[in-house]
């Protein structure tokens, strides 16, 4: 006599559909963000020009990396907690807001000090003291998404991503378009943080009730997050240090050069950002026990064929793309960006296994290995740039999430007891050789580079969508705790 479960199949599709919706609104809202992040990046470099851009971009480096050190990754420490205890949603929200402006000021001055030791102008020191004041909306904006999506409602990310960066680039261009310049374009994003901030903090009261309940006090949560105020600070500073040397000794003309295709690769962090970022409550909830293990290895599979597609596309692409969106005078930024997307397999691997260590409370280890990365990133940089300029800074990033990805491997099989590694990964590449080699035979035979990219980029596309068959298990069974 059989037995039949038929409860069985509904819920694993309704986990799939649940699950696959917060996957779509995750990519949703970092797409909104990260193009029009893009979208006013290519604005202020076709209306300020190579130089100016480049100095814009030394400032947005800068005050990125306070972001970093006064907290940005609470925003993690947030989803993981309130996906644990729901209930202390509001109260360590609050707390983990005050927290970060209570960081701000010492990593203002700090970030002045080591400005002024590398004298720099004190136009640059009054711009990176103009735009940190977006961090203290931002600090508000950022612990409110990390409650929300810790109580896995993801609904209003994307109109809080649009708000803010529809309002940043429309009041930018307007305030450039009249002469203000550079500090138009920092007015525009006071602004469109204070938007973003409103419209965060809005939603979570409209989606969790303050309830009393215990919660660390300031001091704990101090230490209890150490690791995600210097992990992610030492990471920053081998991901974005490159840019202060080469404003260093390259000047601004290398720097505006360098800094748009960095922030091209960045926005393709788009696509594990939304997977994992879906996947770390249920994570978090099942304490990164085997089968998540499993299924991590399963998201890989599925980062890995994505990061290899991105790659030949951007070598079919990027050549038309950038001389039609920003003109002759950034053709050097062409080949940065060649050289930077190899750094996309590695990095998209790194976040799924960055991913399944912050779920298993492994963070303090992230530490040992951003440490072993900015010392060689630096290195590195100092050595190479003076020579090769920026080549050289987009060649030492692709190194840097190589190494990167070697300790995680390390760090899995040593806490975890085995080794994560994409399903079907040396299929995959093989796959993916042979496409490389035929796009190159195609060109060493005359044929256009657009038209042998785009053949080989749809022959590899039809073998990703073959390999993708197993997303909706993995999402289903990945899934964990749902917030009814």
């Amino acid at each position: 006599m059989t037995v039949t479960t038929p409860q069985l199949q509904p819920a694993r599709e309704g986990a799939f559909h649940g699950l696959a919706s917060s996957v779509r609104r995750l990519s949703i809202s970092q797409a909104i963000r990260r193009l029009l992040r893009m979208a006013l990046l290519l604005l202020a470099a076709r209306m300020l020009g190579v130089d100016v851009f480049g100095t814009y971009a030394l400032v947005l480096t800068i005050v990125e990396m306070m972001s970093i050190i006064s907290g940005f990754g609470y925003m993690d420490f947030l989803t993981r907690e309130v996906a644990q205890r729901p209930e202390t949603a509001v109260a360590l929200g609050i707390k983990v807001a005050v927290l970060r402006w209570g960081y701000m000021v010492p990593s203002l001055g700090l970030a002045l000090l080591a400005l002024e030791a590398l004298h720099f102008s004190r136009p640059v020191l009054l711009n990176v003291s103009l735009l940190a004041l977006t961090l203290v909306p931002r600090a508000a904006a950022e612990a409110a998404q990390g409650v929300l999506k810790g109580l896995e409602r993801f609904s209003p990310l994307p109109w809080i991503e649009l708000v803010q960066g529809s309002f940043t680039l429309v009041t930018a261009a307007l305030f450039v378009s009249v002469g203000y310049g550079l500090s138009g374009v920092i007015t525009g994003e006071i602004l469109g943080a204070t938007a973003g901030a409103a419209l965060a903090i809005s939603s979570v009261a409209g989606h969790a009730s303050f309830v009393r309940s215990e919660t660390p006090s300031l001091r704990k949560l101090m230490r209890s997050t150490f690791a995600f105020n210097i992990y992610p600070f030492i990471v920053n500073v081998y991901d974005r240090v490159d840019v202060v040397l080469l404003a260093k000794l390259a000047g601004n003309f290398a720097t505006g050069i360098y800094s748009l295709p960095y922030r091209i690769f960045a926005t393709l962090q788009i696509v594990p950002y939304s997977i994992m970022g879906a996947l770390l409550p249920g994570f978090s909830a099942s304490a990164a026990g085997h089968e998540v293990r499993e299924k991590c290895a399963a998201a890989m599979k599925i980062l890995y064929l994505c990061a290899l597609l991105l790659l030949l596309a951007t070598l079919t692409f990027t050549d038309s793309v950038v001389l039609v969106l920003l003109g002759k005078g950034y053709a050097s930024s062409i080949v940065t960006l060649k050289i930077l997307v190899w750094a996309a397999a590695p990095a998209f691997l790194n976040s799924a296994l960055n991913t399944l260590l912050l779920a298993a409370h492994r963070e303090k280890c992230f530490l040992w290995t951003a440490s072993v990365c900015t010392v060689f990133n630096i290195g590195a940089n100092l050595i190479l740039i003076p020579r090769f300029s920026f080549i050289a800074a987009a060649g030492v990033t692709v190194a840097t999430e190589c190494l990167l990805l070697a300790q995680n491997l390390y760090l899995t099989r040593r806490f975890l007891g085995q080794a994560i590694l994409p399903k079907d990964a040396a299929g995959i590449t093989a796959c993916f050789v042979l496409a490389l080699a035929a796009f190159w035979v195609l060109g060493r035979g005359g044929v256009p580079q657009i038209w042998a990219g785009s053949a080989v980029c749809l022959a590899f596309a039809v073998f990703a969508l073959q390999m993708f068959g197993g997303l909706p298990q993995i999402l289903a069974m990945a899934g964990g705790r749902r917030t009814p």
